[in-house]
């Protein structure tokens, strides 16, 4: 207990633990009328505990907990925007703990990502071919189609295939090179193979590769895809405005660019609903988890309500007492509840 606020702390890298421990969590948490949530993992992993989080939220006295990151997974990009650094460096606990206290609250944007495939699903029973049932996801982060969902589904299955390699921020973002690399004289024209609809209009869309939807200042470790230049086009993006900005990339020397801060990437488009028209099977991801999604349709709309983020303070951390202090705080409200 640290001023006030109770932490739960969740840390896990599989999914269905993941799950239980976050209601479990969640759950122990439940008549306690203010705390914030400290996650320590990737941003696929805060994504899991916002979903956990949605889904009990009417059983909780504090119904919006607001929550900080510790990352500890390889891009940390939503830990980046909200000035969680870009991975964990040693840092002290209770400092850590600190911080997450003296956080800003803020908002945040989610979205909801309607996969409805048209082609018939593959080895249905006696011969009669089935559409596969319309799938939802949703998103925090990113969207990517084409180049961008191809590299990020060509390193889940390195991953899948030697999981004990990728042990290290560094090793991993080694196997991304490699796998752009090996994909520079590929050529594609996914412009050609999907259509985009803003908002109820038709887009056009220029020569790409790639198309990303972009939720959060921050993709592929820490660059900038949208740019900071100004453009009368477009308002200035924001993680609570209720809109995605649309970006198109040309390919992997492309994507190199915009990573090393050379570039940014083409601007299409920025709204709040959106048709992707498939007309091929294409590679998806969200959020880092790729795909192949077969030709139909995708569609994003806002999901609900915005979830509560913490950002830290750029403030230097005041003196909130000695460990020794927080050691006997807790002592006391533990023996308080005997």
């Amino acid at each position: 207990i640290l001023r006030g606020f109770a932490f739960p702390v969740l840390c896990c890298n599989i999914s269905f633990p993941l799950c239980f421990v976050s209601y479990r969590r969640f759950h122990t948490f439940s008549k306690v009328p203010s705390f914030r949530v400290l996650v320590c993992g990737g941003d696929g992993t805060v994504g899991w505990v916002l979903g956990a989080l949605e889904e009990i939220r009417h059983k909780l006295v504090c119904s919006e907990p607001s929550v900080a990151i510790l990352p500890l997974g390889t891009g940390n990009d939503l830990g980046r925007v909200l000035r969680w650094g870009a991975g964990y460096s040693g840092e002290d606990p209770y400092s850590i703990l600190v911080s997450v206290d003296e956080a800003d609250d803020v908002l945040m944007d989610r979205w909801t990502i309607l996969l409805d495939a048209e082609e018939p699903a593959e080895g249905a029973e006696n011969g009669v071919a089935e559409p596969e049932p319309p799938k939802i996801v949703q998103m925090n982060n990113y969207c990517g189609l084409g180049i961008d969902a191809e590299l990020s589904l060509d390193f889940h299955q390195a991953r899948e295939e030697e999981p004990g390699k990728f042990n290290s921020r560094f090793h991993n973002k080694g196997v991304y090179v490699k796998v752009g690399l090996q994909k520079i004289s590929h050529t594609r024209n996914l412009h050609k193979d999907i259509k985009l609809q803003v908002d109820q209009h038709e887009v056009e869309l220029p020569s790409i590769e790639g198309l990303i939807f972009i939720n959060i200042p921050s993709w592929g470790s820490g660059a900038d895809l949208w740019g900071s230049e100004s453009d009368n086009r477009f308002e200035k993006p924001r993680i609570d405005d209720g809109l995605l900005e649309v970006v198109g990339v040309t390919g992997v020397v492309h994507m190199g660019q915009v990573q090393g801060g050379f570039r940014s990437g083409i601007r299409i488009a920025q709204g709040s609903y959106f048709r992707v028209t498939l007309l091929k099977p294409i590679p998806v991801q969200v959020d880092g988890e790729p795909w192949i999604q077969a030709p139909g349709q995708i569609i994003i709309s806002a999901a609900g309500p915005k979830v509560h983020m913490l950002k830290k303070s750029k403030q230097k951390q005041k003196k909130t007492g000695s460990q020794r202090e927080m050691k006997v705080d807790s002592m006391s409200v533990s023996e308080g509840g005997r």
